[in-house]
């Protein structure tokens, strides 16, 4: 993973990670602390359940909080406008480090009581900011957990400039027909690099946790 501040055009590169990664599926907080990703490590018999919804600090993948969901094709999730409500799929978080962040349903909308019906996993309504509430009022109001992702994603898609990547490497264009080479990524090869908040221990981390590893290579 690399995060781009794309006011400076400056890098940092972080973490390699040996799983699939599905890119539609992924969603960036609006202050750039936290990544939604969705893996494919093909455990199937692991905790994972062979695929799952990690919540990481870019540019690491280690998972903050991960939630296992065992398929292909409904994983994933994607931020509210407040950078503190996350919509994700997958079953119940199984590592709970991901601090100042909750999880939000979507059900069916109370006219009297809860407009939206975006709700917490303890079924009050979630206190969405006033953006946050309008994007989800506005046509086509989402009315499944698909149309609610999109939209989220969708909503902060928009970089304000044209980019496109060609052969490892990253241009901007200017709106004139020329392409301005903004960095060349094809000289990068895997190396096992750790999170700095990954909180495993070199050689046994504490009871019931795995220690890390540089074969890892990843964080989940």
């Amino acid at each position: 993973m690399i995060l781009w501040h794309r006011d400076t055009d400056r890098f940092e590169d972080g973490q390699w990670l040996k799983q699939r990664v599905y890119p539609d599926c992924c969603h960036l907080s609006p202050d750039g602390q936290h990544f939604i990703y969705f893996a494919l490590d093909a455990h199937w018999d692991s905790e994972t359940k062979g695929s799952y919804t990690g919540i990481s600090r870019p540019p690491y993948f280690t998972a903050l909080a991960l939630f296992p969901v065992g398929d292909t094709w409904s994983g994933g999730g994607a931020f509210f406008v407040d950078n503190h409500h996350v919509f994700v799929d997958g079953d119940p978080d199984i590592i709970g480090r991901a601090a100042g962040l909750s999880r939000v349903e979507l059900g069916k909308p109370d006219p009297k009581g809860c407009t939206t019906d975006i709700r917490l996993r303890s079924g009050l309504p979630a206190p969405l900011s006033r953006q946050a509430t309008k994007l989800l009022l506005e046509d086509p109001v989402p009315t499944s957990r698909s149309a609610m992702r999109y939209q989220l994603r969708h909503a902060s898609a928009h970089l304000g400039a044209a980019y496109h990547c060609d052969g490892g490497k990253l241009y901007r264009s200017d709106g004139s027909g020329q392409a301005a080479l903004i960095r060349d990524f094809t000289d990068m090869a895997f190396e096992p690099i750790r999170a700095p908040y990954d909180w495993r221990g070199e050689t046994g981390a504490t009871e019931g946790e795995p220690s890390w590893h540089p074969l890892d290579g990843a964080g989940a």
